[in-house]
C-alpha cells in the first residue's frame, strides 16, 4: 500500500522517536510506537460527565496491538480517533503518535490512549508491506524487526487475503450482485421501500437518532438493503416524495448483515444522492439494463378493443396525447387547455395557473388572504406545511381514430414533466445561466403535445358503468403510469 507525499512529510520527523511498548510505562509523557494491529474492536459509546448536572455521550473504541518486546497493549481510541478502528486490520503494521499510559485500575491493567493531537498511519499488511517504502519515516531496523517478529509469532498473519486499497477518487460504480464487503461503492438504484424502525434507535449529534432503511433494486425483485446513518437520515422526505424514482447514490459502504449475512449498503460522511431525470443518461442506461424485460413483455390494448369489450381493469395503451386540460378553481380562468397548436410562449405563461399551493401532506388546496397567509388544513392539523403542487389534469388520448378522456393526479403531472417538482420552477437550471426549470418544463409540454407523430406508453385503470343492454352508462379513465422512453 502507498503512502502519499504529504503523510510521508507529515510523519518524517519520527524516525528516531520510537519508543517500544516495554517502554511506555510513564504518566504525562506522549509516546510514538510502530505496532501490529492483533485485532480491532467494535465502536462504542459511552456517557461522559461534562459538568455536574450535564454529560455527554462520544464515541470510543479499542485496538489491541504488539511490537517485537512481545507487549501486547489495548490501545484506547477517543473521540474522533475511535474511528481509525474501521480503517486497520488484524496483521496491520500502524504508526501510533502522541499517545500516553493509561492504568486501569478496575482491573489493574496498564493500557495506552489517544490524545487530541495523536495520529495514525497505516503502512498495510505485514504479509504484503514492502520495508523500503517507508525508511524516510520510520526506522528501518525497527521495521524490519517487527515484520520478523509478526511473521514468525503470528504467521497466520501472512496467509491473510491482500486488500485492495482505495481511494475517495477512484471508487466505482458496481452492480448490486457484484458487491464485495468492506468497500466503498458508487451505484444507480430504484427505491422500493423505506421503513423507519421505531425500536431502532441510536445517538447522533447529542440527540437519538431513528434507523431507516431502503429497500433498493436493479433487477426487478431482487432487494437489498440500504441504511442510511447520521446526515443521511436527513434525505428521507425528498427519498420518500420519489420512492419509486431512480437515483444516483455515491460513497456507499458494502457490508455482511449482522442479522441475515447478506450485503447491505450503509451510507458513510461522504455520501451523496441525486434524483435522476427519466431524459438522464444514467436513467436510461438503467432502465434499457435492468428494467426492460418487464416493458417489453407488457401486454398492449388497443383502445377500439377495449372500447367495444367494455370491461373494467387496468389496461397498457400506446396512444397519441392531444390535449391537456386543467381545472382552475380561483382567479379570473377557469380552464387553462393546452394542445398541438398551443404556441411554446403561450404554455410558458400559462405554468402559473396550472399549479397551486396545497398543504403538504394531503395535496389539499389552501387559500391565501390578503397578506399571503395560507389557511391551515383542518384535518391535517397540527402540520402546517405548504408545498407547490401541479394542478390534476384531464388528458385526452386518441389511438387509431378512438378517443378517451384520462384524469392525471398531481404526482403523475410531475413525473410526466421529468420528476421537475412544481416548486423547482423558478430555480435556475445552472446558476451561471438565466434558464429555469419553468423553461424546460413549458417545453416538456409543447413537445408532448406539438409531436403529432409520438405516442406514449400509458397504464390505464379503466371503470365502465352499464346498463341491462350493456350499454355504458358511465366511462372513467385514470393514468396510473406514464412511459415516455417507450
Amino acid at each position: 500500500m502507498g503512502v502519499d507525499q504529504e503523510s510521508m512529510t507529515k510523519f518524517r520527523k519520527l524516525q528516531n522517536k520510537l519508543s517500544p511498548l516495554k517502554n511506555c510505562c510513564c504518566k504525562n509523557q506522549k509516546y510514538n510506537v510502530l505496532v501490529t494491529v492483533v485485532h480491532p474492536c467494535h465502536i462504542k459509546e459511552i456517557q461522559v460527565k461534562t459538568r455536574p448536572k450535564s454529560s455527554c455521550k462520544i464515541p470510543v473504541a479499542t485496538i489491541v496491538v504488539i511490537d517485537q518486546s512481545e507487549i501486547e497493549r489495548k490501545v484506547m481510541l477517543w473521540r474522533g480517533a475511535a474511528f481509525w478502528s474501521l480503517t486497520v486490520f488484524p496483521g496491520d503494521i500502524v504508526l501510533l503518535t502522541d499517545i500516553i499510559m493509561y492504568e486501569n485500575l478496575w482491573c489493574g491493567e496498564i493500557m495506552l490512549q489517544s490524545t487530541f493531537t495523536s495520529q495514525l498511519l497505516n503502512l498495510g499488511n505485514c504479509s504484503a508491506l514492502n520495508p523500503e517504502e517507508f525508511y524516510p519515516i520510520v526506522d528501518g531496523e525497527v521495521l524490519r524487526g517487527l515484520l520478523a517478529y509478526i511473521l514468525s509469532a503470528f504467521p497466520h498473519f501472512g496467509d491473510i487475503p491482500r486488500r485492495q486499497v482505495q481511494r475517495l477518487d477512484s471508487v466505482q460504480y458496481v452492480q448490486l450482485d457484484q458487491l464485495q464487503p468492506n468497500t466503498l461503492v458508487h451505484s444507480v438504484l430504484k427505491i422500493i421501500n423505506i421503513a423507519i424502525l421505531t425500536e431502532s434507535v441510536y445517538s447522533y449529534r447529542g440527540g437519538n437518532q431513528r434507523k431507516i432503511i431502503l429497500t433498493v433494486e436493479q433487477n426487478r425483485d431482487q432487494h437489498y438493503r440500504m441504511v442510511l446513518w447520521g446526515a443521511g437520515a436527513a434525505w428521507c422526505p425528498q427519498l420518500q416524495r420519489k420512492k419509486d424514482h431512480i437515483w444516483d447514490f455515491k460513497y456507499l459502504l458494502v457490508q455482511h448483515s449482522s442479522v441475515s449475512g447478506d450485503f447491505e449498503l450503509h451510507t458513510t460522511p461522504w455520501s451523496s444522492y441525486e434524483c435522476l431525470f427519466d431524459d438522464d443518461k444514467r436513467a436510461i442506461e438503467f432502465k434499457e439494463k435492468f428494467q426492460k424485460s418487464k416493458m417489453s413483455h407488457m401486454q398492449v390494448t388497443k383502445l377500439s378493443a377495449h372500447l367495444e369489450e367494455k370491461c373494467s381493469g387496468v389496461i397498457h395503451v400506446k396512444a397519441h396525447i392531444l390535449e391537456l386540460k386543467f381545472t382552475i378553481s380561483t382567479g379570473q380562468y377557469k380552464q387553462v387547455i393546452f394542445r398541438a397548436d398551443t404556441s411554446l410562449e403561450c404554455v410558458l405563461a400559462s405554468l402559473p395557473m396550472i399549479t397551486y399551493s396545497g398543504c403538504a401532506k394531503c395535496g389539499l388546496e389552501l387559500q391565501a388572504d390578503e397578506n399571503m397567509i395560507y389557511k391551515q388544513c383542518i384535518r391535517c392539523l397540527p402540520y402546517s406545511q405548504v408545498k407547490t403542487f401541479y394542478r390534476p389534469a384531464l388528458m385526452t388520448v386518441e389511438d387509431e381514430g378512438y378517443e378517451i378522456y384520462v384524469h392525471v393526479v398531481s404526482e403523475l403531472m410531475e413525473k410526466i414533466f421529468l420528476n421537475i417538482p412544481a416548486d423547482w420552477l423558478n430555480r435556475l437550471v445552472v446558476p451561471s445561466s438565466d434558464i429555469t426549470y419553468s423553461t424546460i418544463v413549458a417545453d416538456l409540454c409543447h413537445l408532448l403535445l406539438a409531436d403529432t407523430e409520438a405516442s406514449y406508453l400509458l397504464e390505464i385503470r379503466s371503470h365502465f358503468v352499464l346498463d341491462e343492454n350493456s350499454c355504458p352508462l358511465q366511462k372513467d379513465f385514470h393514468l396510473l403510469n406514464f412511459h415516455p422512453d417507450l
